[in-house]
């Protein structure tokens, strides 16, 4: 089992989000609080079940120290997703 960790990247599973990557910036219990810096903020994260998202094989460590500082910006939670769709379509053409 993959272990859920901030900064990383999930994939919603679940939901009228299926589908959707989020960078997770915070964990309780049973539940992630997600955000993809645009619709959700991270003065609005979305609050999911961890059962409904799938973690994701990467992390961004350097957005990863930036959240647990507080010092990230929702222009980097949508430039690092951004990135990471383009890394998974560029393997996709291969």
């Amino acid at each position: 089992m993959i272990e859920y960790v901030v900064g990383g990247f999930a994939l919603s599973k679940a939901g009228h989000d299926f589908g959707k990557r989020y960078v997770i910036i915070r964990i309780e219990n049973e539940y992630v609080y997600l955000v993809d810096g645009r619709i959700r903020t991270l003065e609005c994260p979305k609050k999911k079940k961890i059962k409904h998202m799938t973690m994701l094989n990467q992390i961004d460590r350097s957005l990863a120290d930036k959240i647990n500082n507080k010092e990230v910006k929702n222009e980097e939670i949508k430039s690092a997703i951004k990135m990471l769709q383009n890394c998974k379509s560029d393997k996709e053409v291969e």
